[in-house]
């Protein structure tokens, strides 16, 4: 992981220039043997942070796709009733008409007791 952009000493540099290179190569190859396993943690803990968040987003979209189902059952469901009650009043035309004028009767007597 070391770029190497440290100066190269040659054979004219003295014992001092020789040593100073020397620890610095040394320094960087322990700060290279200890950053290691912190870069495969890391990559470890971004690998399952991705996958968590993969699975979140699964779950939400499979909960978003139900109340979307849900959603338009309930928008369906007054359409259905009406279509519902045309067909009753299709089919039974006397009875529906006596139902509504005891409904209205029901009402109207529950009102005027206030």
């Amino acid at each position: 992981m070391h770029n190497g952009s440290t100066s190269t000493f040659s054979a004219a540099d003295g014992p001092v220039q020789r040593g100073v290179h020397q620890v610095g190569e040394s320094l960087h190859s322990t700060i290279d043997r200890v950053s290691a396993p912190a870069h495969g943690a890391v990559h470890r803990a971004s690998a399952s942070a991705h996958q968590a968040v993969d699975r979140l987003a699964g779950g939400v979209a499979a909960a978003a796709g139900q109340v979307d189902r849900r959603l338009g059952r309930v928008r369906d469901t007054p359409e259905q009733l009406l279509a519902c009650a045309r067909g009753y009043v299709a089919a039974r035309p006397l009875k529906a008409v006596a139902a509504a004028l005891a409904l209205g009767w029901l009402v109207g007597r529950l009102g005027a007791r206030r």
